[in-house]
């Protein structure tokens, strides 16, 4: 089983500098530019995804201090219905203060913080037994108590659903700046 989690990290990983590598290539000015006023430019919305992740993972500590959580009734159904949220790509409010990007950190920034969410959620588990892979260690604002397996899903799904977003945001963007440019000054 722990196998099965490193080779979902691993495809979660290719696709995450996938799409890194694919942003680098973008100015500043394509990264920080919104397609509306009360929409997220491409940089806000990687920085949501790394603030997100890393939020989920408990900030990071040390592997030993994860602590043990109960998953009652309530906590299987609110994961249910984030499921469901991110699957069918339902819009929500951000459900947690720390996840709300500010968009005033750079694109290598939130590449390097990232890269430290994949390297501690690689040790974390080096460091665990199969049966570890059963304790709900994480929390999510809304899901509550999750273990690594479900953990893995919802970051699957959040990054799933936020690269559509930056591809669409990315494509009008693009196409913006090529109308700006046809117009000339």
């Amino acid at each position: 089983m722990i196998s099965l989690v490193r080779d979902q990290l691993e495809i979660y990983d290719q696709n995450r500098i996938a799409l890194l590598n694919d942003l680098m290539g973008l100015s500043a000015d394509h990264l920080r530019r919104k397609p509306n006023p009360d929409r997220w430019s491409i940089l806000e919305i990687v920085q949501h995804m790394v603030l997100s992740e890393r939020e989920l993972l408990g900030y990071l500590p040390e592997p030993n201090e994860l602590v043990d959580r109960q998953r009652g009734l309530r906590a299987r159904l609110s994961y249910a219905v984030v499921l469901m949220v991110l699957r069918w790509r339902i819009p929500v409010p951000v459900p947690s203060d720390g996840m709300v990007p500010d968009g005033n950190t750079s694109l290598a920034e939130l590449r390097q913080q990232w890269d430290e969410n994949i390297g501690w959620l690689r040790d974390y588990l080096d460091s665990v037994r199969p049966a570890d892979l059963a304790r709900a260690v994480f929390r999510h604002p809304v899901a509550g108590p999750l273990t690594v397996t479900q953990a893995a899903r919802i970051a699957k799904l959040h990054f799933d659903a936020h690269h559509r977003q930056i591809r669409r945001v990315k494509a009008h963007v693009m196409s913006e700046l090529g109308a700006e440019s046809d117009h000339g000054p």
